[in-house]
């Protein structure tokens, strides 16, 4: 499935557990959903043991984070954050990825990305079962947020003569996307198509 559904938008998403420790960790089941309010979707798979994974835990327990925008800069510092990690070891450290502190959520969010989704849990639905493993476990977790606020690097921000922001540049933003296996696709070749007009109806 995963080499199908592709590519991915990637949620670089970082957390917090009650005790203020930081996650950093990246996942490809995202997408945005609803735009009034503004809301994100995000898949969190369990561990095969039953167990569930730092990101989700912080999430469930503290209702806040971040998604930070993964560009073709930080693609390597990203991958590096999805590996696994002993308990209490810090991703940011291992990756070498700079914190900032957030604008209206706990979880800080990653220095130097282009843009930042700040989030709020709105639901978590639980899907599947991990079966013979562990049968009264899901295999996943949705979890559907609010965006209470964005944060967008001031070069990508370019209004037109009336004021209004016009669409961002994706060469400047340079998203990275997932595909199957380890590879990644990157958004330097585009296509752009006109809305097509419905035909005139005659009466």
């Amino acid at each position: 499935m995963t080499d199908l559904v592709a590519p991915r938008p990637i949620a670089w998403v970082s957390s917090e557990d009650p005790q203020g420790r930081r996650n950093l960790a990246p996942f490809s089941y995202f997408q945005a959903v609803c735009s009034r309010p503004p809301m994100i979707v995000l898949s969190i798979s369990w561990h095969p043991d039953g167990r569930m994974k730092d990101t989700l835990a912080n999430i469930l327990a503290r209702r806040e984070f971040v998604v930070s925008h993964v560009g073709e800069p930080w693609l390597a510092a990203m991958n590096q954050t999805s590996a696994m990690l002993a308990p209490g070891e810090s991703e940011w450290e291992f990756a070498g990825v700079p914190a900032e502190p957030a604008t209206v959520v706990g979880p800080p969010r990653v220095a130097g990305a282009l843009a930042h989704l700040e989030c709020r849990l709105t639901q978590a639905i639980p899907l599947g079962s991990l079966g013979d493993h562990a049968p009264d476990k899901p295999s996943a977790t949705l979890v559907l947020a609010e965006v209470v606020h964005f944060a967008v690097a001031a070069e990508l921000l370019v209004r037109d003569e009336r004021g209004r922001l016009t669409a961002i540049d994706p060469a400047r933003l340079a998203s990275v996307g997932r595909l199957g296996g380890i590879a990644y696709t990157r958004t330097t070749d585009r296509v752009c198509l006109a809305r097509p007009e419905a035909p005139k109806r005659r009466d």
